[in-house]
C-alpha cells in the first residue's frame, strides 16, 4: 500500500502532518477531500494528487487561485518532495512514504536529491499545451511564450495641468467610474479605468485636495490588483482547457485575454491570435 505523506502549513502559522494510505489525494474544502484545508483557502475540490511511475503529480482542479508548485503555477505537473505546494497562503511538502510503489519502482526521494528535470518538465508541459492540442503543423508560434506582457506601462503617473488640476481630477475620475462599473461586460473598460483613477489621484494631489486623492489611489491599487489576479487565472484557465482539449472554454478565454491585452504587442499577443484563429476553424466558425 503506498502512503503520501503531507506536511502542511496553514495560512494561521499552525503546522500539521498527515499520511494518506492511497495513491491517490484530493486536496481541498469539501468533506470527502483526504487534506481538508478551510474554505477561505482552498475550492470545494482544488488539487488532486496521484502517484504514478514517475513519482508524485499534481493536477489543478480550481484556479481561484492558481494552486503553485515552487511559486509557479501549474495545471498538471510532476511534484518533487522538497519542492513547496502551494494553496492560497497554505504550504506543504509532499512525499511518498515506506516502500515502493508495486511495479512502479517509486521509492521516497532522498533530501536534496530533487531532478532538476522534474521542475523543468512542468514548465515545458505548460509551454507545449498549445502545440498539443491544436498541433499538425510545426508552427512555433503555437507554443505559448513564458513571458505576458503587462497590462499597464511602469511609472507614477502625473498631471500636466495647472489651475485646471481639480476640473481635470473630477473629469478623470467619472470617465474611470463609468470604466469600472462596464468592466464585467467589457474588461478592457477595466484595464482603462486604472491609469484614470491614478491621473486623477495626481491631480486631486496638486489641487491639494488630499482626501480625494486618496481615494482614486486607493481605488486604482485595488482594481489593478483584482485584474492582475483575474488576468493570471484567466491564462491558467487557457492552459487548462488546451490539455484537456475543451475548445469552448479555451475560445471563451482566448477572446477575454485578448481583450485584455488589447493594444500591447509581442510573442504572447501573437500567439493569442494564432490560438483564435485556429479555434475557430476547428469549431467550424468564419474568422
Amino acid at each position: 500500500m503506498t502512503t503520501l505523506r503531507f506536511q502542511i502549513q496553514h495560512s494561521n502559522g499552525r503546522q500539521e502532518q498527515v499520511t494518506v494510505e492511497a495513491e491517490r489525494a484530493l486536496i481541498g474544502s469539501g468533506a470527502h477531500c483526504e487534506i481538508r484545508l478551510p474554505i477561505d483557502q482552498a475550492a470545494v475540490e482544488h488539487i488532486l494528487i496521484q502517484v504514478g511511475a514517475g513519482g508524485v503529480f499534481a493536477q489543478a482542479l480550481s484556479f481561484e487561485p492558481a494552486p503553485t508548485i515552487g511559486s509557479v503555477p501549474f495545471t498538471q505537473a510532476p511534484l518533487p518532495p522538497d519542492v513547496v505546494l502551494g494553496v492560497n497562503q497554505t504550504q506543504m511538502l509532499v512525499s511518498i512514504v515506506g516502500d515502493a510503489v508495486a511495479g512502479g519502482g517509486v521509492g521516497r526521494k532522498e533530501k536534496g536529491k530533487t531532478n532538476p528535470m522534474l521542475i523543468i518538465a512542468a514548465m515545458a508541459g505548460a509551454c507545449l499545451a498549445a502545440y498539443m492540442f491544436l498541433g499538425g503543423d510545426d508552427n512555433m508560434t503555437r507554443i505559448e511564450p513564458q513571458e505576458y506582457p503587462k497590462l499597464w506601462e511602469q511609472g507614477a503617473a502625473t498631471c500636466e495641468k495647472g489651475n485646471d488640476a481639480m476640473a481635470y481630477a473630477l473629469e478623470k475620475r467619472v470617465v474611470a467610474d463609468s470604466k469600472r462599473e462596464r468592466r464585467m461586460f467589457h474588461v478592457k473598460d477595466g484595464v482603462d479605468a486604472v491609469p484614470l483613477y491614478e491621473t486623477a489621484a495626481a491631480c486631486f494631489e496638486k489641487a491639494g485636495a488630499k482626501i480625494d486623492a486618496e481615494t482614486a489611489r486607493d481605488t486604482a491599487n485595488a482594481l489593478r490588483k483584482e485584474l492582475d489576479d483575474d488576468y493570471r487565472t484567466h491564462r491558467m484557465r487557457l492552459q487548462h482547457s488546451m490539455q484537456v482539449k475543451d475548445m469552448e472554454t479555451a475560445r471563451r478565454e482566448v477572446r477575454t485575454l485578448i481583450e485584455m491585452t488589447e493594444g500591447k504587442e509581442g510573442p504572447y499577443v501573437t500567439y493569442l491570435h494564432v490560438i483564435e484563429r485556429d479555434l475557430k476553424q476547428k469549431l467550424g466558425r468564419p474568422s
